[in-house]
């Protein structure tokens, strides 16, 4: 039953950056896609910082680093969505600590940049990759993790 969860919730989190649906605000306008305090100022601060805030248990920070090259995740989906990736992205990659890998990290183009690191939790060890992506006012977010290696970190 369990690994039936795991899969279906791997399946609902693959599909977290297609397809994203733009919401609008109380106006009736489309949302910028980026506020002052979302996305980091680099590649790598970006994975850093979801992978504090995965270590926090702390949703809210996650939201404010994953998106697209259009900006926030948060602003391109419904809220329940948003929330249920995001706590199926925190407890897939739960650790006790991680790391790069020491690979440099693979420049998809000018655009996205691939990081390739470890997670450790217990005995247990996983490496995978993550996707980050420029996004609106020069941020960088992190657009996607591959959470199949980690799918037995999920308890």
């Amino acid at each position: 039953m369990r690994k039936i969860l795991i899969a279906g919730s791997l399946l609902m989190v693959a599909a977290c950056t297609s397809n994203p649906r733009p919401t609008t605000s109380s106006s009736g306008g489309r949302q910028s896609g980026a506020t002052a305090a979302s996305g980091a100022p680099t590649a790598k601060a970006a994975v850093e910082g979801f992978m504090s805030a995965v270590k926090g248990q702390d949703l809210q920070r996650m939201s404010i680093l994953w998106g697209t090259e259009k900006g926030l995740a948060r602003e391109q989906m419904s809220r329940d969505d948003l929330e249920k990736r995001l706590v199926v992205m925190q407890c897939t990659m739960t650790h006790d600590s991680w790391s790069f890998t020491g690979k440099p990290a693979l420049l998809r183009s000018s655009f996205e940049e691939d990081f390739q690191i470890e997670l450790h939790q217990k005995n247990l060890r996983a490496q995978t990759t993550v996707t980050t992506v420029r996004g609106a006012g020069d941020r960088w977010y992190v657009k996607n993790i591959d959470l199949l290696p980690l799918n037995q970190f999920c308890r």
